[in-house]
């Protein structure tokens, strides 16, 4: 800029530009400094024991809690409103102008801003508006785009902050429930939590009546835990039986609990900031498409530097040439191309919303469609996380049937209410299943029912004359007279294979032990200890989800690997993984304890060749998934839990699972699958490798166009000494044939089929076309000029010009598609073309002057005659099997990767059905 100013003819506009370009580097350097003042200081924080502590020394080393209700019912609906509603109304234009201001980040924003400074510098306000404008309706479209993306994510979310039970000292001392939400709890605050409820913050417990909490999407743990008072000194965070966590469910009892942790202290949200978010800065078609503009911006510098020593070598005035050089090396900028990245990603965004697929970073589709491996967290986004039975053995003598009635039996309703214990309820529901509604349940409503607890591992009921008996198999074994070593093993076997063992007996009473557990209920522990017949036993096993086969199969199909990075045992997890079609050898299994144990060269050489992680805490799933990023394989990070919060912001892609998990992983994730649809990652993947399908030809027109406009720029400079079109002619078109038909043929849907090996962009074909449609684009847009300028005066020759510039573009951009879109806008954007032309007032502004017959047959001649070259050279380089119709096919040369075990995991089920 300071080089422009020493332009003769120039200075004379004073100190403006220098002094404007200081203000706007103050005032960006002002609201840098203004958001770091702004932030909150970072805090540690606090690393307490509490599960390893006693209860009084808890509550001592804690605040007392309020001794005052919270507050009258109208003030908490309207916090919780407040809550679950944040203030975005107020926020929306800031948040908007944070959006533009992230997206001004693209790569080509530099040279718009240069090249839009640089003609206003020169005296051409109307250049700089045009140029400016193409700048800030880009980043304003992508921004409100990403904009949608996040309202429709914050709405889906916002139901789901828990409301929490306060307990505080009433007036006479007894206990006062105050019922409020969660931002409002303090540590030192009493909390209590029933069956059903989400724990609102991490409390240690103080009283607990058969409390069993679902901690999956902490710990990845499939199975509810048992809880209790006692402390767990040196417990791993899955063992912390004394504890309450944050997010988690409280599947059956009631606990009293003292707060020692909320909002970003909590354990919930610790595991989701484990590490900074945000994209790899390799990802993205922005990125892709900045590597071709960074190869073609040294071609459109020199082409502006020729035509400005082509202009001086002709005696044109310095600011006459210097001027035609930078409107040639803006106008060789590929203007479009941030509008056809954005609108493409938007386009597949929109279509990946049918599958259940939120995009929340759309740069994020382009980075899908060149993952090399998916990790999946297990509970929750394989599986249901919801028990089944899945074996059934019955004991010698003795039917399937009546094991499951036996069970059932033995697993009553409380007083006619559901079922608390996720294990009652997978009895009761294969029962039903096996034996019918009627059958499946106790239709007598049993004399006497002794219900599970902590401390004692089974449960029984009397019905009739009957005891039956349920619970862990060396307890109830143990109350058995005779058990074959037949039996024994199958125990074994069971638990080896991944399941959760249940033993089931029953015991024949007399009509009087009969009268007597009716008249005392709780006798009937007495009768369950000694002299139980073995029934059979139940396998219970998490639900893998229906089309999770189906998913596997599909990523096998599109040569992206698998692997399973779970909180569960091994040997479960791995059950679940064969359940699911991939052979898993106990080679290519690892524990957390024994990553723990490797070194970090260790690490990276194994971190290819095992595919199930099993037992990994949060900080272990995001070292697995940064080694995979640090050997080079890109990687997608699938999940549900706060446990998995950090290792989806580690990965190339995070894709966030909506099944009643925790906001953590969804507001992590790029990608969010909502009402657990993860079959919709078939299809963002897919949908990723079909966008460069579509962006490779969008590309080609773009680049061959401007390719054309420099060389024939280059040709009337050194014939003439200047440009045959001025700055706004090229931006014009640029935007108007250039652009509009290039966004068409991206968000296209392409009619060839997806190719497995599309990873990015094919550049030597690329290259080789954008060199085709420049060379054949100047050469007819030359003849015009040359046609026109016989027949009439220079601004006549340069309108000729022009027009056969537009038609050679339209004509080259029909050749690649004939999809209906993309010529309603080839055919409107020469509409509008000739609209502009022949209206004086608008001609005029933009250099050209109204043409005749003839200037149009010389202008549209010329543009078919190059159509028709084109459309040959492709058969001749492509052969005549090719459809004109199909995209431009893109192939990126595979780079050579040593082969894994990710890659190598065979699926033996069947391929779902296309959908």
């Amino acid at each position: 800029m300071g080089s422009l100013l020493m332009i003769p003819g120039v200075r004379g506009i004073g100190r403006g530009p220098v002094t404007s370009g200081a203000a706007a580097g103050l005032m960006s350097g002002y609201l840098l400094a203004r958001g770091v003042l702004k932030a909150d200081a970072p805090r540690p924080a606090p690393v307490r024991e509490w599960h390893a502590m006693a209860v009084e020394h808890v509550r001592r080393a804690l605040p007392p809690p309020d001794a005052e209700p919270a507050g009258d019912p109208r003030r908490l609906a309207l916090a919780s409103l407040g809550a679950a509603q944040p203030e975005t109304r107020g926020h929306e234009f800031l948040q908007f102008l944070a959006a533009v201001r992230a997206e001004l980040t693209d790569p080509l924003t530099p040279v718009l801003a240069l090249g839009s400074a640089a003609s206003a510098v020169l005296g051409s306000p109307v250049d700089a508006v045009l140029v400016f404008s193409v700048l800030a309706g880009n980043s304003m479209l992508a921004a409100s785009q990403r904009l949608r993306a996040e309202n429709r994510l914050n709405h889906l979310l916002a139901q789901q902050i828990p409301p929490a039970r306060k307990v505080v000292s009433g007036a006479n001392g007894d206990r006062v429930y105050a019922d409020i939400i969660a931002a409002q709890l303090q540590p030192g605050d009493v909390i209590e939590v029933r069956t059903h409820e989400v724990v609102p913050a991490d409390a240690r417990i103080i009283e607990e009546v058969d409390v069993e909490v679902d901690e999956s999407t902490l710990t990845g743990e499939s199975l509810s835990v048992e809880k209790q008072v006692e402390p767990t000194p040196g417990a791993a965070l899955a063992e912390r039986r004394c504890m309450l966590y944050a997010g988690t469910t409280v599947v059956a009892g009631t606990a009293v609990a003292v707060v020692t942790a909320v909002g970003a202290d909590t354990q919930e949200r610790r595991a989701a900031e484990l590490v900074s978010g945000g994209m790899s800065s390799d990802i993205g078609l922005q990125h892709q498409l900045s590597q071709l503009t960074n190869r073609a911006f040294p071609v459109s510098m020199t082409g502006g530097a020729l035509v400005s020593a082509l202009g001086l070598l002709r005696g044109s005035v310095l600011r006459q040439a210097v001027a035609s050089g930078i409107a040639i090396a803006v106008a060789a900028v590929p203007e479009g191309m941030p509008l056809v990245a954005t609108l493409a990603q938007a386009a597949s965004a929109r279509r990946l919303t049918r599958f259940g697929a939120l995009v929340r970073v759309p740069r994020s589709v382009e980075a899908l469609g060149r993952i090399d491996v998916v990790c999946f967290d297990k509970t929750g986004t394989l599986s249901q996380n919801r028990l089944r039975v899945a074996e059934v053995v019955a004991a010698p003598g003795t039917s399937r049937d009546e094991v499951l009635r036996c069970a059932a039996h033995a697993a009553p309703p409380a007083n006619g209410n559901p079922h608390v214990h996720a294990t009652d309820v997978a009895i009761v529901e294969a029962a039903s299943a096996a034996l019918g509604a009627v059958n499946g349940h106790n239709s007598t409503a049993p004399a006497a029912h002794l219900p599970f607890r902590s401390g004692r591992s089974f449960s029984a009921s009397v019905t009739d004359t009957e005891l039956a008996v349920k619970g862990a198999p060396e307890v109830v074994l143990a109350a058995c007279g005779r058990v074959s070593g037949e039996m024994a093993e199958t125990v074994a076997r069971m638990a080896g294979s991944g399941l959760r063992v249940i033993a089931v007996a029953r015991r024949q009473l007399s009509a009087a032990q009969a009268e007597a557990i009716r008249r005392e209920p709780d006798d009937i522990a007495d009768l369950a200890r000694d002299g139980l017949t073995l029934t059979g036993f139940l396998g219970l096993s998490d639900t893998p989800r229906a089309e999770a086969a189906g998913l596997l199969a599909d990523l096998r199909r599109l040569s992206v690997g698998v692997k399973l990075i779970t909180g569960d045992h091994p040997i479960t997890a791995r059950a679940i993984a064969e359940e699911l079609g991939l052979s898993v050898t106990a080679a290519q299994v690892i524990s957390g304890a024994e990553w723990d144990a490797l070194s970090r060269k260790d690490q990276e050489r194994i971190v290819t060749e095992r595919v199930i992680f099993a037992r990994m805490t949060p900080e272990n799933k995001v070292q697995v998934v940064q080694t995979l990023e640090s050997a080079g394989v890109r990687t997608a990070m699938v999940g549900d839990g706060a446990n998995d919060a950090a290792a989806i912001r580690a990965a190339t892609v995070g894709i966030g699972v909506v099944a009643g998990g925790s906001d953590p992983a969804h507001m992590a994730a790029d990608v969010v699958l909502v009402d657990a649809r993860i079959e919709g990652l078939r299809h963002a993947i897919e949908e990723g490798r079909q966008l460069w399908q579509r962006v490779q030809a969008a590309v080609s027109v773009l680049l061959g166009g401007n390719a054309g406009e420099v060389l024939f720029a280059i040709v009337g400079s050194a014939i003439t000494g200047t440009s045959p079109l001025n700055t706004r002619q090229l931006l014009l078109v640029n935007m108007m044939t250039d652009a509009l038909p290039a966004a068409a043929l991206a968000v296209s849907k392409p009619s060839g089929p997806i190719d497995p090996g599309v990873r990015g962009p094919d550049q030597p074909a690329l290259w080789r076309a954008v060199a085709i449609r420049g060379v054949t684009t100047a050469a007819a847009t030359t003849a015009a000029w040359a046609m026109g300028s016989v027949t009439g005066r220079p601004q006549r020759a340069s309108t000729v010009a022009l027009v056969a510039l537009v038609g050679a573009e339209l004509g080259q951009t029909l050749l690649d598609s004939h999809a209906p879109l993309v010529v309603f806008t080839a055919a409107g954007s020469l509409v509008a073309m000739g609209t502009l032309i022949s209206i004086p007032v608008v001609s005029q502004l933009l250099g050209c002057t109204p043409l005749g017959p003839v200037g149009w047959a010389q202008g549209l001649g010329s543009a078919a005659a190059a159509t028709v070259a084109i459309g040959v050279a492709n058969r001749v380089l492509t052969g005549p099997d090719k459809s004109a119709d199909a995209p431009l096919e893109v192939r990126e040369p595979r780079q050579p990767r040593r082969a894994t075990a990710a890659h190598r995991v065979p699926v033996t089920a069947p391929s779902a059905p296309e959908r």
